[in-house]
């Protein structure tokens, strides 16, 4: 399992692609570069001044935001729609990274994390020297939001149980049970894509959102109808979306976590409530350190940025 791997990792060599933005139609290029143990996921907006680029995945750098991820810095700036690159490092177990963006969103690509993955595994992953660090919920938890809920439970591995409702009958309501373990993210989640329906597209744009979709990064339903050539891609394909959009939002715990998420109708603003709700709770969670010792202090700082990661 990659929640078995004791030791930190990090991408083999530089990874870059690009793409339009989801929700500003601009043009953005991307580059992963490997970075040192301890390093986390940092993203840098190599489109501002350097001493104001750094953006660490981090609950205290979590912020609501309509319908998509974000993250800030002590300085103001922010990055949008991360929540797909996050899914794809932790589906494969990628604990450290500096991912450079030359804007203030990250690009959709297909709208999932397909892309991602594929290019990850062409490079290679490292194993680093260093034991991965993983925060075990101790205690349940739950927070409501926008007429869904989650819940948290101590549990022996990462499962997220979700269930979603529309009432478009080509989505309807459809639940799953997602167990991570080795190979499961590349073969249950990792190709589910976004997806709208099409009476909601002209409200999105006209609020300044989804001027970069398309049925090229999008499902979009209309009538109980698939209006994409070929259809889905997998069964249940509305659901293992959001699970795999949780799991890149979970991501930003800044560690893999060791519990079980249960979740009706869950998004990301509810996402955002929970991890930081769950951070602000030191009672339900320890950190432990795989293979070696329990941290038991009451959580941890924002990662110094190393020197080698600043490629």
């Amino acid at each position: 399992m990659y929640s078995e791997q004791t030791m930190q990792t990090t991408v083999r060599d530089v990874i870059s692609f690009d793409g339009i933005g989801l929700h500003s139609g601009r043009f953005v290029r991307v580059g992963i570069y490997p970075a040192p143990a301890n390093t986390g996921i940092q993203f840098r907006r190599i489109d501002v001044a350097e001493s104001r680029q750094t953006i660490q995945a981090h609950p205290d750098n979590v912020e609501q935001a309509r319908l998509c991820t974000r993250i800030a810095n002590n300085d103001g700036v922010r990055l949008e729609t991360v929540e797909h690159i996050m899914a794809a490092f932790a589906g494969l177990g990628i604990d450290n990274a500096s991912v450079h963006v030359d804007s203030g969103e990250a690009p959709i690509l297909d709208g999932s994390s397909l892309p991602v993955v594929e290019a990850i595994l062409r490079t290679g992953i490292t194993t680093l020297s260093t034991r991965r660090r993983t925060l075990v919920v101790t205690a349940p938890m739950s927070v409501e939001h926008g007429g869904g809920w989650a819940r948290l439970d101590p549990w022996d591995s990462l499962e997220i149980d979700a269930e979603i409702d529309f009432d478009d009958p080509a989505i309807g309501r459809q639940r799953f049970h997602y167990q991570h373990s080795d190979g499961s993210f590349v073969r249950d989640l990792a190709a589910a894509r976004t997806f709208c329906q099409m009476r909601d597209v002209a409200a999105m744009q006209n609020a300044g959102l989804a001027l970069g979709g398309s049925l090229n990064n999008a499902v979009v339903v209309e009538d109980g109808e698939i209006l994409n050539e070929g259809g889905l891609r997998m069964p249940n394909e509305f659901v293992r979306h959001k699970i795999l959009d949780s799991l890149g939002d979970l991501y930003l715990l800044g560690m893999m976590m060791r519990g079980k998420l249960t979740t009706s109708r869950p998004g990301h603003a509810m996402c955002a409530k929970l991890i930081r709700t769950l951070w602000q709770s030191p009672g339900c969670y320890q950190i432990v350190e795989e293979g070696g010792i329990t941290d038991h202090s009451d959580g941890y700082a924002i990662p110094e940025v190393a020197a080698a990661a600043a490629v």
